[in-house]
């Protein structure tokens, strides 16, 4: 039990590393002339091809192919996070979008973990997420009023729901995550993504080697790493407790922002930082509250 905890907490907090990546590389290619729409639609493809390559030379048995489950993954977890969480943030501040799918993340999980899996809501697990959306709040206090729009929220809140369903859904259906099943995740994620980056009129930036390197980087990193990361986490951890620990993204991005962008992380970092890291401790149980939680659903 310890081992699987062990690596489901890694796994997850892996993925929120990786995931932290996508607001520093996707600033790049925007200020290239990239659109929001065209780049969650080339990251997925060019993702999907390079693991594709990979798989290749790993020369790896094939499992039996669980189409259907990814497709239905595919769409939670890629094309409704993906496509309204950019939506989003055309029509309210980056901060706010951030907190409010972070925040809607985790209690969708926690909510349809109940209700599907048949998960309890223990007083750890509702405490911890408390403790850790209000971390995030606190980091980007400061924002969360700049550009409010109830439909920007509504949006976010689509999008979060979707994250917390996919990861819920995925448990139910009893797939285990791999790099096999990461490409069919991306291949489905981009048929779906086809559709916004149509729509919207698939705007290319200018192609300079910053540029392609930035959508490799995308393309490895949270895409392909992040979402192997993530189901592996599914495999060993409650879906309340994958999203729990995905809430530390923030904290990776702002020592993303100030490596690579000399961007000074503000004062209510700290406090904020502390409200997740004790809010991890909760929701893992580090701390407990009352008697002993119950085990994961197996189902």
């Amino acid at each position: 039990m310890q081992s699987h905890l062990g690596k489901g907490v890694l796994f997850a907090l892996c993925a929120a590393a990786l995931n932290a990546t996508i607001g520093v590389l996707s600033k790049v290619l925007m200020s290239s002339g990239f659109s929001s729409s065209s780049i969650a639609l080339i990251k997925t493809v060019v993702g999907c091809l390079l693991l594709s390559v990979l798989l290749l030379f790993l020369k790896r048995p094939l499992r039996t192919a669980k189409w259907f489950q990814a497709a239905a993954c595919a769409f939670l977890g890629i094309f409704v996070l993906f496509h309204f969480e950019t939506s989003a943030y055309r029509h309210y501040a980056a901060a706010g979008v951030v907190v409010i799918l972070m925040a809607s993340a985790s209690i969708s999980s926690i909510l349809l973990g109940r209700i599907v899996l048949k998960d309890a809501i223990t007083a750890n697990a509702t405490v911890g997420a408390g403790l850790t959306i209000a971390g995030i709040a606190v980091i980007f206090g400061a924002d969360l009023e700049q550009g409010f729009t109830l439909q920007g929220a509504l949006l976010a809140s689509i999008a979060g729901c979707g994250y917390g369903a996919f990861s819920v859904v995925m448990k139910r259906m009893g797939v285990s995550g791999g790099l096999h099943f990461t490409r069919q995740l991306l291949f489905f994620g981009s048929l779906y993504l086809l559709m916004p980056a149509a729509t919207d009129g698939f705007i290319m930036g200018e192609l300079s080697l910053v540029a392609v390197m930035a959508l490799l980087a995308l393309a490895a990193l949270p895409t392909i790493l992040g979402f192997f990361c993530t189901t592996k986490a599914i495999e060993h951890l409650k879906p309340s407790q994958v999203q729990a620990l995905e809430l530390t993204e923030p904290l990776f991005a702002a020592l993303l922002a100030f490596a690579f962008l000399n961007e000074l992380p503000r004062d209510t970092l700290y406090l904020g930082a502390g409200l997740i890291l004790c809010g991890l401790c909760f929701s893992n149980e580090l701390i407990r509250l009352g008697k002993k939680a119950s085990l994961p659903s197996r189902a």
